[in-house]
């Protein structure tokens, strides 16, 4: 047997052993009540986490992880993932094939070609499926979506059906609505769900395709699927009033990621783009569908507002706008995520990367992978 498997089967040993003690004596591993602001790094040796500081809390010694929601970050070991709190420890033990982080006190968790189920914080098994039940991701609002003979509703915490299983799509609830798809793409009747199920926003037949989730009581609706490059979206009140239309999403980097408001904002194209003309610029409008931010007309690709902070790309490398347009942070990047917990990665090259803060300095110093 390999050294490396050796370490990895003596760890998951250790943590077994240890997450089986239960009597007198033994204390839990901390779950931290306040959110752990940590970010997460990769090298050579492994990945593990540093601070806002740039400074390393848990050291590399994992093969892959997941940020930290609701205290714990999921963290793979060998072939198996498990959860840890902010030092370090094992609070769930790693026997499970793939996980989804923990979304109100519950994770989605699935062991081999089992049927997935739902752990609270502790490991202990809260919701098992009922046969053919099928789901996507956690909980929102109290319910997540549930596909039973290739119907969609929603469950409760407690495993309840509580909107049956009647629509062909369904997104998970935000601001106490939901959106749901009757039929399919090109015949489908849409609109928007309360909690109870009832119907809160019907669209008229075959008035819109699509729909985001509502934030800060504002989603964006299309009269076309969302991949498709050239579609018109509209701005939604949670009456369903249309506040501003004639918008396109082709700002994006990438379009299946952000179709909603951050901080307020959403990055769209000031007029409708048409495929055989020079594209109209980028701008942010507010929750009004007014142009807040018209930034430099050289940003052909613009992300949403994080931390205050925007990464754009201008001709063909990244830097950051703040919330008046102006460049604060120089394009000199081949790319640059969104700032969380204080620190952005970015990438220098196809090589070499690493964390900045809000200047703009490094605090994780670029590094090159072999």
């Amino acid at each position: 047997m390999k050294k490396g498997k050796i370490g990895t089967l003596l760890l998951i040993t250790h943590l077994i052993f240890i997450s089986g003690c239960s009597g007198s004596g033994y204390i839990l591993p901390e779950i931290s009540s306040e959110p752990v602001k940590f970010s997460i790094i990769r090298t050579n040796d492994g990945v593990g986490f540093i601070n806002e500081a740039g400074q390393v809390v848990i050291k590399q010694q994992f093969q892959d992880a997941q940020l930290f929601y609701e205290g714990l970050a999921a963290v793979k070991v060998g072939e198996s993932w498990g959860f840890i709190n902010h030092k370090g420890e094992f609070v769930i033990r790693p026997i499970y094939t793939r996980v989804h982080p923990f979304s109100e006190k519950l994770a989605l968790v699935y062991s081999g070609e089992e049927s997935p189920i739902f752990i609270d914080r502790r490991g202990n098994v809260v919701i098992e499926p009922k046969e053919n039940w099928k789901f996507i991701g956690g909980f929102k609002e109290g319910l997540t979506p549930v596909e039973v003979k290739g119907k969609w509703g929603f469950i409760n915490t407690k495993g309840e059906i509580a909107i049956e299983p009647k629509f062909d799509g369904v997104r998970g609830f935000s601001d106490g609505l939901a959106f749901v798809r009757v039929g399919a793409y090109e015949e489908a009747l849409v609109g928007y769900i309360d909690r109870s199920g009832k119907l809160k926003i019907p669209f008229e037949p075959f008035e819109y395709k699509d729909g985001t989730n509502f934030v800060m009581n504002r989603a964006i609706v299309s009269k076309d699927n969302f991949d498709n490059d050239y579609a018109q979206i509209m701005l939604i009140d949670k009456t369903g009033k249309v506040l501003k239309n004639e918008l396109s999403l082709t700002c994006r980097d990438d379009q299946s990621t952000f179709k909603e408001f951050a901080e307020g904002l959403l990055i769209v194209r000031s007029e409708l783009p048409n495929p055989t003309k020079t594209l109209n610029r980028c701008v942010y409008i507010d929750m009004q569908g007014k142009i807040a931010i018209s930034p430099d007309p050289k940003i052909k690709i613009a992300e949403p507002f994080y931390e205050g902070l925007a990464s754009v790309d201008i001709n063909g490398k990244w830097g950051y706008i703040n919330r008046s347009g102006s460049i604060v942070i120089e394009p000199k990047f081949q790319n640059a995520s969104r700032f969380r917990n204080g620190l952005a990665y970015v990438k220098v090259n196809a090589a070499s990367e690493g964390y900045i803060n809000h200047s703009g300095q490094f605090v994780w110093q670029p590094v090159t992978f072999k």
